[in-house]
């Protein structure tokens, strides 16, 4: 369970957290960044890539079938930049391993999308193949095959066994929503109608503070920046999305839960109160936004602050504005 330290709360986030509060996987990805700076250029040649892939074996093996944990923590490892180099590294020291095949998959799936790097469709979910063979529990090569069906615009036909699969293993995976309510979007291979049917459908279901809890805000928020890159009278008038009755109760509901301790626990819970604390600064609720920083516990993450420019600053600013507004409220 998840308690929010409540320590320096008048200080802002001084660096942005992809680990969260997730100590162990803290460690190991300083231990990485030591090890990379040991090796310097050097790293593709290393002959000691026990020392290397050893930490990133162990943190992915802990949780066991805590499959919440498991994702986070595979998540943000495919994030760093030698995460290619070590996933090769480990799969040819172990060629059986599931965890080696999905950090491949996952590494090369988060540099197609950020810098643009081609992406063999067939080749990944050949690996996702292989992966779900070796590690049939496990709902990450689903989750990884939903990416690539996602970036191939692939037919529900396809995609509907994937995501039925994922729902099996772990029935309220974070990451696989997400990657969900992507595909049922007009943007992608939806519309506005399918995923209002979607949310309905796992909001009507979901346990209060499962993993899915931000679904819905995070469908809001969609709509809100669509609004606002469309121009003209429509980006003028966007903030008044929040004032919406069904926004302004999505909002409050979130408020009046999420920040209490205990409540979200689930692997990512300081990101979706990154989340709330974004769309609070957005629907100029800076007083209700100030317990949200307390519970973000000067943890900041890239996204959605990275939706208006440096997210560290955004962030920062924003807390700052808060506990302004807040204090001005408190004095009166």
């Amino acid at each position: 369970m998840t308690i929010w330290p409540r320590g320096r709360r008048h200080r802002p986030p001084r660096r942005l957290c992809p680990q969260l509060d997730d100590s162990r996987l803290a460690r190991t990805l300083a231990h990485l960044e030591a090890q990379v700076a040991a090796q310097g250029d050097n790293l593709a040649e290393s002959n000691d890539r026990g020392a290397l892939t050893y930490p990133i074996e162990q943190v992915l093996r802990d949780p066991g079938d805590d499959w919440d944990r498991r994702m986070h923590r595979l998540l943000v490892l495919s994030t760093i930049p030698e995460a290619p180099v070590l996933a090769h590294q480990w799969r040819s020291r172990d060629p059986a391993g599931a965890d080696a095949l999905l950090l491949q998959v996952f590494a090369d799936i988060h540099r197609s999308r950020t810098i643009g790097t081609a992406l063999h469709i067939d080749a990944a979910m050949r690996l996702c193949r292989h992966a779900a063979a070796l590690a049939p529990p496990d709902p990450a090569p689903w989750i990884a095959m939903l990416s690539c069906h996602r970036m191939q615009r692939a037919p529900a036909a396809a995609v509907q066994p994937v995501w039925d699969a994922v729902r099996e293993r772990d029935r309220w995976n974070r990451e696989a929503h997400r990657q969900m309510l992507r595909y049922v979007s007009p943007e992608e291979c939806g519309s506005s109608a399918l995923t209002v049917q979607f949310l309905d459908s796992v909001t009507i279901a979901a346990p209060a503070g499962s993993p899915v809890a931000a679904l819905s805000l995070t469908h809001s928020l969609a709509r809100y920046r669509r609004a606002l890159t469309a121009g003209g009278i429509e980006a003028l008038t966007a903030h008044r999305h929040w004032n919406q009755p069904h926004e302004r109760a999505l909002v409050d509901q979130a408020l009046a839960t999420w920040p209490q301790p205990g409540f979200l626990t689930h692997a990512a819970a300081l990101a979706d109160l990154n989340l709330l604390a974004y769309v609070l600064a957005k629907a100029r609720r800076l007083p209700d936004a100030w317990p949200v920083f307390e519970a973000m516990s000067a943890v900041a993450t890239a996204w959605p602050w990275e939706l208006d420019g440096d997210p560290l600053q955004q962030v920062q600013e924003s807390h700052q504005r808060a506990f302004r507004a807040r204090s001005r409220q408190t004095s009166r």
